[in-house]
């Protein structure tokens, strides 16, 4: 039989495995179960190797595949975290982060019907083109409007319908409770929450959190969510208070003090700084026209500029305390020097200098001081010579910055001695010819009266602990027994005279009428009143300067326009100093309040 079949050809062998008749049934289910389950586990594995390739193992396709399914259903924002909160030196808020609401936009996710983003753009109150030009924008994540008002938030209405494509956030705001107090020194903060203009930008670093990355994407339901909060409402955690040195009620007193000033003497600005002597802090430092932080001028500059730190002024008078000092400290002069001023007038190669105020008689160091000779001044610097004359006002702070880091912070204009004509020789000597800035003056004042050392310029309140650990050789500009010499001389001046009296306090001070150079004229023009004083004369603990510039009034004296408001100041910050106990003046009986008792007429 077998025989038979093999001897059958090809086309028969065929023809009976088709035939019906002749297909034997076999029933082993064993082997058809294996062979299923050989195909399904095949096309199993074969899914699960396709899944892996698209969803777990590093491919450049899963790159590929991630990153258009983000730009479809989210996206990144980066939303700052609250900033550290400032203080004034006894704790009262400056500037403190709260929570705002902020409106958003996922561009890609826009409807295309126009009259749906009509609607939109009606309730939110965007202009419609603007919405409609953001469908053609290349981000998917745009602010509409950043830290809204309570008023803004409320007309906003009900966002549901909406909430696919258009939604709000919570981000911190910069508040600044005392409005206008100090605004040039602390500055502000722009939507971003970085510091743009003072305190708030050089401590920029120091003020911030690192910043937080969120994603905007659909939750279950579709709608688009911010999926991670990020604290707007919460105070910095990590971020200690930065506590300036600055006392808000001094601060107050001399801002409404400065403003009077400005407004009396028809001026264009003015400063006004108040030093603590035996520290270097600044207590109060004001810049007027001045601006609320709430709201700062877009286009106001004058508003914006600070004026101690920034502006140029030519000192008059004002310098000649510090030059005295100085020479008496190198033993070019005694007090009892005797200098020949008669008639107020001399000759010097290239023209005359005068004296506002001449007299007929020979006057002392002192006299000098008091009747504030140019003669004598020069006749002084002759003495020393011009390298000395220089090095001096160099050492004094004159031509350096006084280093607090704000922008355009001025660092003075005195050019070396080798281009000095001699009449510009006579005229520095006097305060002309050289500027600094009212802050430069505050601080070389704080020198001249604080023992002769220089203790920088502080605008963080000390740490009295961090101080005893802190060794450095100190700037020596005079000696201590110097120091208080011209303290006493400053005192005399001013109880022998009318300006910034303040009447049971022994003050000191020197007055200064500088002219201001124009370059568009090309001579001098408008003039400055300045005034710097000290309290207590014998014994000062503060210093204070008053720069009133470009004033209208005449005379335009420093004595008239920038005296009281020096005694203003002085009177309510030694009142107000004496009531905390930081403090006590003692009072004294002035030798004018003497006088005029004895005539028994008003103090004028």
């Amino acid at each position: 039989m077998k025989q038979k079949y093999y001897n059958k050809s090809i086309w028969e062998k065929i023809r009976d495995y088709f035939d019906p008749r002749k297909v034997k049934i076999n029933y082993n289910f064993q082997k058809r179960a294996m062979a299923m389950s050989l195909i399904f586990l095949t096309v199993i594995l074969a899914i699960l190797v396709r899944y892996a390739w698209l969803t777990v193992l590093p491919t450049d396709l899963r790159a590929k595949l991630v990153a258009k399914g983000s730009k479809q259903l989210e996206t990144s924002v980066t939303l700052s975290k609250p900033r550290a909160t400032i203080t004034d030196r006894n704790g009262k808020v400056l500037a403190v982060s709260v929570s705002s609401t902020s409106l958003y936009i996922l561009t890609k996710k826009m409807p295309q019907d126009e009259e749906t983003l009509k609607i939109v753009a009606k309730q939110i109150q965007v202009p419609f083109k603007e919405l409609l030009n953001l469908r053609n924008d290349k981000r998917n994540f745009v602010w509409l409007k950043r830290q809204m008002t309570n008023n803004e938030l409320v007309s906003l209405g009900s966002l549901k319908k909406w909430k696919n494509f258009i939604d709000t956030v919570e981000e911190p705001k910069r508040i600044y409770p005392e409005k206008d107090i100090a605004a040039q020194l602390i500055g502000f903060v722009g939507a971003d929450g970085v510091g743009l203009e003072g305190v708030e930008k050089i401590y920029n670093s120091r003020l911030t959190e690192k910043p937080v990355k969120v994603d905007a994407k659909r939750d279950a339901r579709g709608r688009v969510v911010i999926n991670k909060a990020n604290d707007a409402s919460k105070p910095a955690q990590m971020l200690p208070n930065l506590r300036l040195s600055i006392d808000i009620s001094i601060q107050q007193f001399t801002q409404n003090a400065l403003k009077d000033g400005v407004i009396k003497a028809k001026a264009k600005g003015g400063s006004a700084v108040v030093i603590d002597v035996t520290t270097g802090e600044l207590l109060a430092i004001a810049s007027y026209p001045t601006y609320d932080l709430n709201n700062p001028p877009v286009n106001d500059p004058e508003a914006k500029r600070f004026r101690p730190v920034m502006d140029a002024i030519e000192l008059g008078s004002a310098s000649k305390p510090m030059w005295i000092a100085r020479a008496l400290d190198l033993g070019i002069i005694q007090p009892e020097t005797i200098f020949d001023v008669r008639g107020g007038a001399m000759n010097v190669p290239g023209g005359v200098i005068h004296d506002d105020h001449p007299v007929n008689f020979n006057l002392d160091t002192q006299g000098v001081l008091r009747y504030s000779s140019n003669v004598g001044m020069y006749k002084i610097s002759l003495k020393a010579g011009r390298e000395r004359f220089y090095e001096s006002l160099m050492k004094v702070g004159f031509g350096r910055s006084p280093g607090l880091g704000f922008p355009g912070e001025w660092k003075g204009r005195i050019h070396k001695p080798e281009s000095w004509s001699e009449m510009r020789f006579a005229n520095m000597s006097f305060g002309q010819g050289f500027a600094i800035s009212p802050l430069q003056l505050a601080h070389a004042v704080t020198i001249m009266v604080g023992g002769g050392q220089d203790k920088g310029m502080n605008i963080l309140a000390k740490d009295l602990e961090q101080e005893k650990n802190f060794v450095g050789p100190p700037i020596q500009f005079i000696r201590k027994d110097t120091s208080k010499t011209i303290s006493e001389m400053m005192g005399n001046v001013i109880e022998q005279s009318n300006a910034g009296r303040i009447p049971g306090i022994l003050v000191g001070g020197k007055t200064g009428t500088a002219q201001i150079w124009s370059n568009k004229d090309k001579a001098y023009s408008e003039r400055t009143a300045v005034y710097q004083g000290i309290i207590p004369a014998n014994n000062p603990k503060l210093a204070i300067v008053v720069v009133i510039d470009e004033v209208k009034v005449r005379p335009a004296y420093g004595a008239m326009l920038a005296g009281p408001v020096f005694s203003q100041i002085g009177r309510k910050t030694v009142d107000y100093l004496n009531s905390q106990g930081v403090f006590h003046v003692e009072p004294y009986v002035n030798a004018y309040l003497s006088k005029s008792e004895d005539k028994n007429t008003p103090i004028q």
